[in-house]
């Protein structure tokens, strides 16, 4: 009986087990190799690349192949239901893109970026089963230790030491908040598990001799809770860390952390609103809420005009496409978040597309004026493949929200979410934002089309990205084209998603 109970809390921890098996092994070879004429060369770092990814591939064929057990498990500190096994296939997939858009890691040869990175989607597949405020807690650290060493990973860098250290202050600053925010719920409600807060708070009401204490109790605590997990998903007023996070780190760490963490940090701040909160939400905390939607829409407009680096730019642009995940979860509506899956499953996909691109854009061979940093190095790209030009302009109008592609319908449902939901100020207000930042993608494609050349000077035609980065990039921008054909799918994942907060 206790080896069937073993077996069945290990069951939904295979890909998890395999994926550290995998680091253990990466972590022997780079370590025995490290110190020999093999890794005076990027042979070694290549082939731990190599075994990551091949770990990467057998784990997502090993969570298709198992059987989705909807239960909790380990004294109800994880919990397997279809959020958390879905969550986990998203995140594998993606994480196989990313490491197909950048295949080759030439600013460093440190074999332990790749072990980080592993140790990265462990935590992050376990994150998305996490069910208790102790396991949230130690994972949320984890993930935070592996991405202040990521971050910081190119000591050459002034930057990217820089933006690692601003990002640990402010990350320590934040788990405090988070911490506290655990203090303070379980000093009021004696509780710790998701399922029990639920149970509690479910048609909760205040008696008059102790509505005080405890109306002002569990306001601190859902504030802070949701001002942590607001920091993390990236949304203003919690902002300001992303544009130098972004800018400082690697190409190919901005891509992780622009696709990755927003699948875990968003299935935590729905199981805290649904779950967690459950009937009892503060009206003060509802308006915080719509408060941040509305603040990462104007913000994320607003700053994406000024900026003459993709990374920056891109940094902005995230913020306002968070905000229309904030406006799914404003309408309080489980219903809606198909709408809400749907938008995060195609916005992967544009992310995934938009980094693809510059990972092959950055392989041109450029003057000395011009670095592929900035935005104005677009004004190459009619001269030099026009192909990749006209692929680029649908990636931007996709993330503008241009009909027919895929992201006018993802924001078209997550609006309408909003009108179900009678928020007709926040959707007029997100509406017309979107409206003006379409003018800093047509901004782009000006730049890309509609600028001349002031020298003769042009960068080599034939890129030297590898074949895996081209043919990724390419199935991203067919996705991006034609998902309008086949929306039945990705509704019919999303509501597999939605499916552990039926009735």
């Amino acid at each position: 009986m206790i080896l069937n109970t073993f077996y069945l809390s290990s069951y939904p921890l295979l890909v998890e087990v395999f994926l550290l098996l995998i680091s253990c092994f990466c972590l022997l070879f780079g370590s025995i190799y490290h110190n020999s004429s093999f890794a005076q060369f990027p042979i070694l770092m290549n082939s731990i690349r190599f075994f990551s990814l091949q770990g990467l591939v057998f784990s997502f064929i090993l969570l298709v192949s198992t059987s989705p057990l909807f239960f909790t498990y380990w004294n109800n500190l994880l919990i397997n239901d279809s959020l958390a096994f879905y969550g986990k296939f998203l995140i594998l997939f993606f994480a196989i893109v990313w490491f197909l858009i950048f295949p080759i890691l030439t600013s460093i040869l440190n074999f332990e970026f790749w072990i980080l990175i592993l140790l990265s989607i462990v935590a992050l597949s376990l994150l998305v089963q996490a069910f208790d405020l102790l396991s949230i807690y130690l994972l949320i650290e984890f993930l935070s230790l592996t991405f202040y060493i990521l971050t910081s990973i190119n000591r050459d860098s002034e930057f990217s030491t820089e933006s690692g250290l601003k990002y640990f202050i402010l990350g320590a600053f934040t788990s405090s908040l988070l911490l506290f925010g655990f203090t303070l719920l379980y000093n009021f409600t004696g509780l710790t598990n998701l399922q029990d807060f639920l149970i509690f708070f479910t048609n909760f009401s205040l008696s008059s001799d102790s509505f005080d204490n405890l109306n002002l109790g569990f306001f601190l605590s859902f504030f802070f809770i949701l001002t942590a997990l607001l920091f993390k998903l990236g949304a203003a007023p919690f902002h300001f860390w992303i544009p130098d996070v972004y800018e400082g780190a690697l190409n190919l760490v901005t891509g992780f952390f622009a696709i990755l963490p927003k699948i875990a940090i968003l299935t935590l701040l729905i199981r805290f609103i649904f779950l967690t909160f459950g009937d009892y939400l503060f009206s003060e905390m509802y308006l915080f809420l719509i408060i941040c939607t509305f603040l990462s829409s104007l913000i994320g407009t607003f700053g994406a005009f000024i900026q003459t680096k993709w990374k920056r730019f891109i940094a902005f642009s995230s913020i306002t496409h968070i905000s229309f995940f904030l406006l799914n979860l404003c309408s309080l509506n489980s219903d809606h978040l198909t709408y809400l899956f749907t938008y995060l499953l195609i916005y992967l996909i544009m992310s995934s597309s938009f980094f693809g691109f510059f990972a092959i854009f950055t392989k041109f061979n450029f003057p000395i004026s011009f670095t592929p940093r900035f935005l104005n190095s677009l004004i190459f790209l009619k001269f030099t493949n026009q192909p990749l030009a006209i692929l680029f302009t649908f990636i931007l109008f996709s993330f503008a929200g241009i009909p027919p592609l895929a992201g006018f319908f993802a924001k078209f449902f997550v609006l309408y979410s909003g009108i179900s939901a009678s928020l007709f100020f926040l959707v007029l207000s997100l509406l017309l934002l979107n409206c003006i930042s379409c003018f800093y993608y047509i901004n782009l494609i000006r730049k890309n089309y509609f600028y001349s050349l002031n020298f003769s000077y042009l960068p080599v035609i034939n890129s030297s990205a590898k074949i895996e980065t081209l043919v990724v990039f390419n199935i991203l921008i067919f996705l991006i084209l034609f998902f309008v054909l086949e929306f039945d799918s990705i509704f019919l994942f999303s509501n597999l998603l939605r499916s552990t907060f039926l009735n």
